[in-house]
């Protein structure tokens, strides 16, 4: 008995934590959930049309066939929903700070959209600057001929 009263402010503190802290599903967004949902019904309703056609073979091989092909769609529809739900995430992220009428409140001013998506979401590496990629490549080229250079002449 002395043991378990030992755990039961232990207990009592994972059961509060458990109860205070929102799970991540109920933090998300009502769209992000509905995307979720949707595509966990398109690759449950592929997993049925594929068990319903290999129900329907006759042969072996027709049955590989339809089991490869249904393994083949399920798999397309999972990378759909990945792609769907990831985009929902990146949508709801960025409309924390959507005011409407395309324009964008952040660090104390209000952006359009191309220049809230250029100071925010573009990549670096990616700025139409390709001046340092030839220096580099001109120094790679360089290097490459004086080592070439140095082994000729010995």
């Amino acid at each position: 008995m002395r043991r378990a009263l030992r755990f039961l402010p232990l207990f009592a503190c994972g059961l509060a934590a458990t109860i205070a802290i929102p799970s991540a599903a109920s933090a998300q967004s009502w769209e992000i959930r509905r995307e979720i949902r949707e595509a966990n019904r398109e690759v449950a309703r592929e997993r049925a049309e594929g068990a319903r056609e290999i129900l329907q073979c006759k042969t072996r091989a027709c049955a590989e066939r339809e089991y490869r092909e249904a393994n083949r769609e399920v798999a397309r529809e999972r990378r759909e929903a990945r792609r769907e739900v990831s985009r929902e995430i990146r949508e709801a992220y960025r409309d924390r700070w959507y005011r409407g009428n395309d324009r964008w409140y952040r660090d104390g001013r209000y952006w359009n959209r191309n220049d809230y998506e250029r100071r925010y979401y573009s990549r670096r590496d990616k700025d139409g600057n390709i001046l340092p990629g030839l220096l580099v490549g001109a120094a790679v080229v360089g290097v490459v001929a004086a080592i070439a250079n140095a082994d000729d002449d010995d």
